[in-house]
């Protein structure tokens, strides 16, 4: 295991056991951080670049339907794009989960209170970071296949300049979450051997961030948003 490893593994162990759930999921396919496991996998993960950026921005949603914000809020800090002032952090310049509602997005997406309500879909989490200054490639999960997918997905960690958002169904992880509905968070890692990525998982209160098959993350995002009527799926964003 390299020393840039050792260190990204330790650092997470640490970080994540202060807010380790209670308890998580009980499913054997889903293997999730602070595990053995978990550490092979990202011992002999093929692609992890996307991991150091994305952990040092990462937070966990303040709000429970807040999955797409906070996601939103991680990759553009990551991106470094440029925020708008937000007073708590001035002169400093950090996108959070308050100054990512500019006026345009409250606008064009939906209001604070909206989200509160009911999250956002992939077609609202590609305008919102797009209108943040973003540029965005947006893929439904029923327009490609799981080949297609992984290929993309691949593309994506591998390039520095460009970080992966996925919307998905909490049931098809066999996770409860609320009522089984959609999530969203970015992915981290991708691990060849075992054909798993490493989702980071913004409800950290609740669950850890878990190496998932390609096969299974597909189909958790080929399933119906209840909100927009069309299949999940995901988003490349780039600066």
């Amino acid at each position: 295991m390299s020393v840039r490893k050792t260190f990204a593994a330790a650092a997470i162990a640490a970080a994540l056991a202060l807010m380790a759930p209670s308890s998580q999921a009980a499913d054997d396919d889903l293997i999730y951080f602070l595990t053995p496991e978990s550490e092979r996998l990202f011992e002999t993960a093929s692609e992890t670049g996307d991991f150091y950026p994305l952990i040092a921005r990462f937070v966990s949603e303040t709000r429970q339907t807040f999955c797409g914000i906070a996601s939103s809020v991680m990759v553009l800090n990551a991106l470094e794009i440029t925020p708008p002032v937000a007073p708590q952090w001035y002169p400093s310049a950090y996108w959070d989960e308050s100054n990512v509602f500019t006026l345009p997005v409250l606008e064009k997406v939906a209001s604070v209170q909206q989200v509160e309500g009911g999250g956002i879909t992939l077609d609202q989490l590609e305008v919102l970071l797009e209108t943040n200054g973003a540029t965005v490639d947006r893929v439904f999960a029923g327009d490609t296949d799981l080949d297609a997918f992984r290929k993309a997905a691949i593309a994506a960690l591998e390039d520095p300049n460009a970080y992966l958002v996925v919307n998905v169904s909490r049931a098809v992880l066999g996770q409860g979450g609320v009522d089984g509905g959609g999530h969203i968070s970015p992915v981290a890692a991708y691990n060849a051997e075992q054909d798993r990525f490493l989702f980071l998982d913004v409800a950290r209160y609740k669950y850890l961030p878990s190496w998932i098959t390609a096969e299974r993350l597909y189909a958790a995002m080929n399933t119906i948003d209840t909100t927009s009527k069309k299949t999940r799926g995901y988003v490349v964003v780039r600066k």
